[in-house]
């Protein structure tokens, strides 16, 4: 009863973690494939904010302030190691998806070698000249 109680209480708390705390909304942005060129430069932004919250909770308790501010800290602490992993693996991930990318548009090209490629196909011209058109 115990065991099930703490472990429906744990996963409302994940939950609610993933949902509404601001560094998960962002580690979780960064990790889609529009958002995966951004997490070098959210990675160094969430270091240096989650850095200057950790200072400065660090500041407050060593200068005598309330002891529950220890709890900013940790929290700070915690992010700041977050990001600091985010920055290589969202470069890995990258460089990982552009290759496959890759591959994936030289097949297509071996296949179909007549063809203009998709993104070429889009840029080009779609009118059609007078002389066709009728």
């Amino acid at each position: 009863m115990i065991f099930a109680a703490s472990w429906a209480l744990s996963s409302r708390l994940y939950g609610l973690a993933q949902r509404f705390c601001p560094s998960n909304i962002v580690i979780r942005r960064v990790h889609t494939r529009t958002g995966i060129k951004w997490g070098p430069l959210v990675g160094l932004a969430g270091v240096v904010v989650y850095g200057l919250v950790m200072v400065a909770c660090g500041t407050i308790v060593r200068d005598g302030g309330p002891g529950w501010v220890n709890l900013f800290f940790i929290i700070g602490f915690w992010n700041t190691c977050r990001f600091t992993f985010l920055i290589p693996t969202s470069v890995v991930r990258l460089l990982r998806v552009r290759h496959q990318e890759k591959l994936l548009l030289r097949d297509w090209q071996r296949a179909h070698p007549a063809d203009p490629a998709p993104a070429e196909a889009e840029r080009m011209d779609t009118r059609v000249p007078a002389a066709q058109a009728s």
